[in-house]
């Protein structure tokens, strides 16, 4: 084999497995979801970020709500005016989003910075888009 040839060989090889680490990381940070009561979410579809008030990574996380959602679907609750529903809900970190689709099931669960992409594929998922 000329050194073309196997240079090409690594270089595919290496794309393949950089592709592949990339969905697995993005399946991960899917699968790292954990179960959210609903119940105190009513009404369904929605899309529910919860804040605190002095929550800086909170502003990004709502831009990116904003970019894919339908605006009468969004929903915050801080902290400082919500926290019976954030135990409720079983959330313990903020910023939160959670994509509920029409018969309650919470579809997205995302803690922490979480970017437009993510939001509408849950989006998708709960056939809000």
């Amino acid at each position: 084999m000329s050194e073309i040839g196997r240079a090409l060989l690594i270089g595919g090889l290496v794309g393949v497995v950089l592709g592949t680490v990339g969905l697995w990381t993005a399946y991960r940070a899917e699968s790292r979801r954990r179960t959210v009561r609903t119940g105190s979410l009513r009404p369904w579809p929605a899309i529910v970020l919860f804040t605190s008030t002095d929550c800086d990574a909170c502003d990004p996380v709502r831009a990116a709500i904003r970019v894919r959602t339908p605006g009468d679907l969004v929903r915050e609750i801080t902290y400082q005016g919500g926290a019976e529903i954030f135990r409720s809900a079983g959330i313990d970190r903020v910023p939160a989003v959670v994509v509920i689709e029409r018969r309650g099931i919470a579809v997205g669960v995302f803690e922490g910075r979480v970017g437009s992409a993510q939001i509408g594929r849950a989006l998708r998922r709960a056939e809000l888009v």
